[in-house]
């Protein structure tokens, strides 16, 4: 029973240290939330430019354009042969028809282009194939493999959507943002540490009396230590509550300006934080109360030796 007491006497002692010193206390959760914010800041800002890698990579293709009058046949047999390929994720075959339909759709305001086209008589268009490799760098193999005789003397033109170098550069802007990130955190961190750790060094002063009451009557270390560091844990809990909604909220907002950024693709923040929310905030409130407390207990324990 002495125990249940004692525990409550510590997180009653705890919370009237929270409240006695409220505006240092508010201060140091700010700097706790910054900290929090630039690790989730971080974090989607990763998830962003991994969304829009994924996206260019989405778009590189291979158009092959085939002469007007190529052979139904010479069509059927270049799309087997390439969808036989381990490297091919998928073969489109547009056939003339609808590639003249697609043209005067995409011309319909222009009336010169279709009058120049309704002159000719006959569909000049021959077939498009669209093929999409399953990774970016089978996209070399197959503009090799469009060589085969079997249907190479057919082909008019190739297009290669290359993207690789764009592709490569937000690969490098995230490895870039990444060692920002953690020299910021780092950063917060530290200040977050030293912070919490005066923050309880002021805790003790306003308190010595008190303390030293607790001491004469044969209360231990721990005793004495243990509303300091229950105090810094509750400050790291307001902290990363604080964070959270901040950046729910922000995902919430800005996901519809993102998405436009991204051509109205799904930005994915908001399916991320979602997702992962709890393995976030476990890790996020385990590390950041485990460096709250130990500083606590540091600074109370310099305290204790005197």
């Amino acid at each position: 029973m002495s125990f249940f007491i004692n525990i409550w006497r510590i997180i009653v002692s705890a919370w009237k240290h929270f409240v006695r010193n409220l505006w240092l206390a508010l201060s140091t959760v700010f700097v706790l939330v910054l900290a929090m914010l630039s690790v989730n800041v971080l974090l989607g800002v990763n998830v962003l430019l991994n969304r829009a890698a994924q996206e260019l990579e989405s778009k590189i293709d291979v158009s092959v354009y085939f002469l007007a009058n190529t052979p139904p046949a010479v069509l059927e047999q270049a799309k087997f042969l390439m969808t036989s390929l381990s490297q091919v994720q998928s073969a489109e075959l547009i056939m003339p028809d609808t590639v003249l339909e697609n043209f005067k759709k995409q011309h319909a305001a222009e009336p010169e282009v279709l009058g120049s086209l309704a002159e000719l008589g006959e569909n000049p268009f021959g077939a498009t194939m669209i093929l999409k490799a399953k990774n970016t760098a089978d996209y070399p193999f197959l503009l090799q493999a469009l060589d085969n005789p079997q249907f190479n003397f057919a082909i008019e033109s190739k297009n290669y959507d290359d993207h690789a170098e764009t592709i490569k550069r937000v690969r490098e802007i995230s490895n870039s943002v990444q060692v920002f990130g953690l020299i910021l955190i780092s950063i917060f961190a530290l200040f977050s540490i030293l912070i919490v750790y005066n923050t309880v060094r002021v805790a003790i002063y306003t308190q010595r009396e008190e303390i030293g009451i607790m001491r004469l009557v044969g209360a231990s270390n721990s005793f004495v230590r243990m509303p300091f560091v229950l105090e810094g844990i509750f400050l790291a809990l307001f902290a990363i509550v604080i964070a959270g909604g901040i950046v729910y909220s922000a995902t919430v907002y800005l996901e519809p300006y993102l998405s436009t950024f991204l051509d109205g693709a799904d930005p994915g923040l908001l399916t991320y934080f979602s997702a992962n929310w709890p393995q976030l905030v476990g890790a996020e409130c385990g590390v950041l109360a485990g460096l709250v407390a130990l500083s606590s207990w540091a600074a109370v324990g310099k305290y204790l030796k005197k």
